[in-house]
């Protein structure tokens, strides 16, 4: 395993809230934090984050304290938020041309991973697909 990992939204919303992949996102983070690993994600997760919060309180899956409250448990997870420079637009708009895609967003994960010589996770399973990449892990596969 990498020392650096970097985790995107997709896998710190699914940590902190209940569902199918919650189990296994949880394993993981008492895995990676009783190894000492170092934890990273570019500075927009936490807007990400935010924002899927809001969605779910505006769609009524969770209440606004209970929003507030999974805010607060994200930021305990001390993940060191890496603000974007020129290398890492650069790799994340080379990423972004590479899948074909209209938007930069998974791309800065990318891109944080390959600078850092780390590892990519994500419960998104299509970045996972589309990368087809060893350091990049989907949170479904064992």
């Amino acid at each position: 395993m990498a020392n650096s990992l970097v985790l995107d939204a997709s896998l710190t919303f699914r940590l902190i809230l209940p569902g199918p992949q919650q189990a296994r996102c949880q394993a993981l983070m008492v895995q990676w934090i009783q190894a000492g690993q170092m934890l990273y994600a570019p500075a927009l997760w936490l807007y990400e984050i935010t924002s899927a919060l809001c969605k779910a309180v505006h769609l009524g899956e969770l209440t606004a304290e209970e929003g507030e409250r999974a805010l607060a448990l994200v930021q305990d997870l001390n993940l060191e938020l890496i603000p974007p420079d020129e290398t890492q637009a650069r790799l994340a708009f080379a990423w972004t041309v590479r899948l074909n895609r209209a938007a930069a967003y998974d791309s800065f994960y990318l891109a944080l991973a390959e600078s850092l010589s780390g590892e990519l996770w994500t419960a998104d399973r299509r970045l996972h697909h589309a990368v087809d990449r060893p350091w990049v892990h989907y949170v479904g596969d064992s």
